[in-house]
């Protein structure tokens, strides 16, 4: 064996004791023995070392490997691991998604326990997935991603779940004193922001008490400029004249199933994001036999923003009788248009100008009592999480014309707009709707859990575990609609227009999308001399019934476990048992008169769901591993989906029901790996998987009548099952005088048939393709790495929207001045990738983004 083998043994096995200490698997008196890694190669190490030695397939990205990413938050680290997809919302990691499926389909924990989130904008769909943007990636001591299940770990995820680690007091540096400061520049907002994270640990003399805090302080000034539609549906049409159509129910119409737009225009959206995070955790040796650790985290994101649209407004044209002339399609769907003023109406399109107070929070208390005791080792936990907030005040103003105007979709990523009145016209474009509204979300989740380790002492057979875990879960949803805000109300009390609150437009509107015929200037608003005229309405609130939700999940789970050992091969056998009693109430549709149409009513359901699984690893060699595994999964349906309700938005006029009775996503997985770890800080792997899932759910696009507008509302039905199955290739290296390189590539390939048409239908959150590689530069004072990120098209799950290829390049160059300070120099997107979505084809399209790049310099300080 050469020495580079030997050495990376002699590392191996001091992360044996590190992993063993960190789980409930082991003695907990290994807690006493304390490892520190330094550098880049070191970590990378790390890394490689927990996922040799972890009994089932996973990945694993160390703090110190985070730090010399330009990652800003979670979800931007965890986009480096192999099958792991990341969403991206205004330019930022938002949401994850592990091998092929969809963010909400997977369960994110903090040091293996659930953590609640919201979102702030007004129009968002309460769901399981976790909302990114409240972690900094400051908190983090290891992000790891298991991509199969054991029995002992929470239910919930159908393609893997991630556990963010935070920092042990116990294994951080006595009185380590961290400070990190940074300045923000985006070439789209033109600002620059001042970021700040501090940490902060102390131990006593005896080692046996830590106490660790961090704080950080982040923000962002962004602008995000698009084009974009909505209420895509199929509409009739029926012939009145030479190439003139109005729309119609008539059996007998002329073009049937038309894909049409309901709506669209030039936005240009602004915030400013400030996110303040503080955590602390205390870890206390009470005496041989007892430790407790507990674990504090509050975030919160002030996240007030403004968004500017000049619309278009075809649904408004035709579904008050205005004329269609012209029309063009391509694959049934309307690619160009030419609408028509209105004769009863007094107008049919507007300019919008919305500002909103959004403000959303995160809080986790966990508790923790470990014993250990001659072959027994016992944890008890209790915990809680809350997560809410939203939007607390939305404004919203329309400026309206009775014009002619045509719409065209046919050019690639652009849209054409023309109208008779100019949009540059501001007198022409009075007020004719004056709104605040507003939104509030509650997550929120206490549980109790006991967990239990007996070794048996045998040859093959290492560990017996056992435990239980009580869940409760609520989930709150509320929306606040203002009244009477059109010309018979709110708006003729201002009576004002579009050149009555100017303002100068944004540089570089547009500079990388469309062309010289794309609308790009318009009359733009004055939003603080607006919203003093709206400080002066009276304006009257209610709550909108029909998005109005509250659902209670309480869950009761066991597990037993059974852990084998031989001379070259590891493996876990278990099996977990949940029980999930669900109450979803809301207000429902009723012909009743008492209530003005609506009632508060519950709908209960119950079930149980048996999850064997099993895990085996073989040691082939001293650099080969090979790991077999099979589970049966689960994930439930989302909550905006259970809801017995309707929410929409008025001015897109399309909107989501619920369905209180759909089942859970249920899957069958098989997964295989190959692991060739050739240096010490190399790697080569291959992982296959497959899952069959029973049943996905599926939309059902109908037109319902709400506020008297007609809709496109979509409804969940548990529709027909299918597979998703890929490959992963894995490989790391480094190459010569500090050059390396760390590349993945996942394959995935879904299939399903979709049960309401029979035809062949992607499977939401599944790209085909996706990869990542960065190649670096590492010596004793210097740190350069690349890295690019890139993942093929995929269904996003809501109606039929698919997300365009996307690929973004990322940097980092850290500079040691010292052994404490170090100079940072990172940019984000400097490719200055745009965002592209559209629905059923390329010819509707309903988003087209650019959010620019960013730019981050500054240092990082230790004491």
């Amino acid at each position: 064996m050469t020495n580079k083998k030997t050495k990376s043994l002699i590392i191996l096995s001091l992360f044996c004791t590190q992993v063993a200490a960190n789980s409930s698997e082991k003695d907990n008196a290994t807690l006493l023995e304390t490892i520190q890694i330094r550098g880049f190669h070191d970590s990378v190490v790390k890394s490689l070392s927990y996922k040799r030695l972890n009994d089932q397939i996973s990945d694993t990205i160390s703090a110190q490997e985070i730090g010399k990413f330009p990652d800003k938050n979670v979800a931007e680290a965890l986009q480096r691991i192999t099958g792991i997809s990341l969403s991206r919302v205004q330019g930022e990691g938002e949401r994850i998604g592990v091998r092929g499926t969809t963010p909400e389909q997977n369960r994110t924990f903090l040091n293996g326990q659930y953590l609640a989130s919201a979102d702030w904008w007004i129009s968002s769909q309460p769901n399981r997935g976790f909302n990114f943007t409240l972690l900094p990636a400051d908190i983090v001591s290891s992000l790891e991603v298991y991509k199969t299940p054991q029995a002992n770990q929470d239910e919930g995820s159908l393609g893997g779940s991630i556990n963010i680690k935070t920092l042990d007091p116990l294994y951080t540096d006595s009185d380590l004193a961290l400070i990190s400061t940074q300045l923000q520049y985006n070439d789209l907002s033109n600002e620059f922001d001042p970021q700040i994270s501090t940490v902060f640990n102390w131990k006593n003399n005896n080692q046996d008490l830590a106490i660790l805090f961090t704080a950080s302080r982040l923000k962002r000034s962004l602008r995000r400029d698009g084009l974009e539609s909505w209420g895509w549906h199929e509409r009739d049409l029926i012939k009145i004249g030479e190439n003139r159509y109005i729309s119609s129910d008539d059996e007998k119409a002329d073009l049937k199933n038309i894909w049409t737009p309901g709506g669209g225009g030039s936005a240009v959206f602004q915030q400013q994001r400030i996110l303040t995070t503080l955590t602390s955790g205390i870890s206390y040796i009470l005496n041989p036999h007892w430790q407790f650790k507990s674990h504090l985290l509050y975030s919160q994101l002030e996240a007030d923003n403004s968004n500017q649209n000049f619309l278009w407004q075809p649904a408004i044209v035709l579904n008050k009788g205005g004329t269609l002339t012209n029309p063009k399609l391509i694959d049934n769907t309307l690619i160009y248009g030419e609408y028509s003023q209105l004769n009863d109406a007094e107008f049919n399109t507007s300019m919008e100008a919305i500002w909103r107070k959004s403000q959303i929070d995160t809080s986790s208390i966990q508790l923790e009592l470990s014993q250990s005791i001659p072959r027994w080792q016992n944890q008890y936990r209790f915990g809680f999480t809350h997560g809410g907030g939203g939007t607390s005040e939305d404004f919203t103003s329309q400026f309206s014309a009775n014009t002619d105007y045509s719409v065209s979709t046919e050019q690639h990523k652009n849209i054409v707009v023309n109208y008779a009145i100019s949009p540059l016209d501001a007198a022409q474009w009075r007020l004719t709707e004056a709104r605040k509204d507003a939104q509030d979300a509650t997550d929120s989740l206490v549980y109790m859990q006991a967990d239990f380790n007996y070794e048996l002492m045998h040859k093959a057979l290492s560990d017996l575990q056992f435990g239980i875990k009580i869940k409760q879960h609520t989930r709150e949803f509320s929306r606040l609609r203002s009244l009477d805000g059109g010309l018979n109300g709110l708006a003729s009390i201002i009576a004002t227009n579009l050149a009555e609150h100017p303002a100068a437009f944004v540089d570089n509107y547009l500079s990388q999308i469309g062309n010289h015929e794309t609308l790009k200037l318009y009359s733009f608003v004055d939003i603080e001399s607006l919203s003093q005229e709206f400080s002066t309405l009276p304006f009257k609130q209610e709550i909108e019934t029909a998005s109005r939700f509250d659902i209670q999940e309480q869950s009761l789970a066991g597990y037993l476990k059974l852990l084998l050992e031989g001379d070259n091969y590891r493996a876990n056998i278990g099996v977990r048992i949940v029980n999930t009693w669900q109450d979803a109430s809301a207000f429902k549709q009723t012909d009743s008169q008492d209530s003005n149409g609506f009632e508060w009513l519950t709908d209960e359901k119950s079930y149980t769901d048996i999850l064997p699984s099993a895990n085996v690893k073989f040691d082939i060699n001293d650099d080969l591993v090979a790991r077999f595994s099979v589970a049966r999964v689960m994930s439930r349906a989302q909550f905006h989906h259970l809801m017995p309700s309707t929410n929409y938005n008025v001015t897109q006029a399309q909107g989501q029901g619920g369905n209180p009775n759909l089942d859970p996503y249920r899957a069958t997985q098989f997964d295989a790996g190959l692991e060739w770890y050739f240096e010490e800080s190399a790697l080569a792997s291959l992982a296959i998987f497959n899952k069959d899932v029973e049943s996905f759910i599926e939309f059902k696009r109908q037109q319902e009548t709400h506020e008297g507008i007609i809709m496109s509302i979509d409804r969940p039905i548990n529709g027909n099952g299918g597979s998703v199955r890929g490959l992963e290739l894995s490989y790391q290296q480094h190459l010569f005088n500090g050059f390396g390189v760390i590349a993945n590539y996942t394959f995935v390939d879904g299939n399903r048939t979709q049960h309401l048409t029979e035809t062949s239908a992607l499977i939401p959150g599944t790209s085909k393709h996706s990869f990542n590689i960065t190649s670096y530069y590492e010596n004793h004072w210097l740190s350069i790495r690349f890295a690019y990120n890139y993942r093929t098209k995929f269904a996003t799950g809501i109606g039929e929207v698919t997300m365009d290829d996307y690929g973004q390049l990322d940097g980092n160059v850290t500079v040691s001045v010292n052994d404490k300070t170090d100079i940072v120099f990172e940019f984000i997107n400097l490719n200055n990738e745009i965002s592209y979505t559209y629905e059923r084809n390329q010819f509707a399209p309903t988003g087209i983004y650019a959010n620019g790049r960013r730019f981050y310099l500054g240092a990082r300080y230790q004491f």
